[in-house]
């Protein structure tokens, strides 16, 4: 299954990245480069805990607030970087950024907490391309999907059964967004959605 949807909250995502880096290849870029800098890789939890306020929720929209690209060079080698050409008129004079390209990247997207309006938890998403959607969009070249299905196995499991120590229908509760459900907080898709999951188990 290429998609995992999950509720974690800061220390069971320090967790995961811990996880990332201590016992998989994969490499953590930014999904996208700020305006007019370079993308940005990632070699230690610390550097991301100094540049991401990880488990929390920032946006209310449903946009999640922190989003980065996986890459694994047993899949599909050394990453891609690409060169965004930006509207200067609207992007504040910018006229590029970077971006991860190609059809093997894994993505990994942080939701959290969230105290401003209301108290809840946000989803967090792991998950990449299949092989039949790259395929469609032409982006399957040169890709290990043996090896990307495998990686992805591990990482998914080691959510659901490793980490999790709940569930609500089709996503793991992980320790610490548990803990705050236990306090009030509620789980849903983005802050403000009407709807929310029942209590975990």
């Amino acid at each position: 299954m290429p998609q995992l949807d999950f509720f974690a909250a800061h220390n069971d995502q320090i967790a995961l990245l811990e996880f990332l880096f201590s016992q998989t290849d994969v490499r953590i870029f930014e999904l996208a480069s700020e305006y007019g800098q370079n993308l940005r890789e990632f070699k230690s939890v610390a550097e991301m805990s100094t540049l991401y306020s990880l488990g929390r929720e920032t946006s209310d929209q449903k946009n999640l607030s922190t989003l980065f690209a996986l890459s694994s060079s047993a899949v599909s080698g050394d990453p891609v970087i690409e060169r965004v050409s930006l509207n200067p008129r609207k992007c504040n004079g910018h006229t590029f950024r970077y971006r991860l390209g190609g059809g093997a990247l894994m993505q990994l997207y942080f939701g959290g907490v969230y105290n401003k309006d209301e108290r809840a938890i946000t989803k967090s998403h792991f998950g990449h391309n299949s092989q039949i959607r790259a395929e469609n969009w032409s982006v399957a070249q040169n890709i290990n999907w043996e090896s990307l299905a495998k990686l992805s196995n591990k990482i998914q499991y080691h959510i659901r059964k490793r980490l999790a120590v709940a569930k609500v229908p089709g996503r793991p509760v992980l320790p610490e967004a548990l803990n705050l459900v236990n306090q009030g907080y509620s789980l849903k898709e983005f802050v403000n959605s009407t709807w929310q999951c029942e209590n975990p188990t």
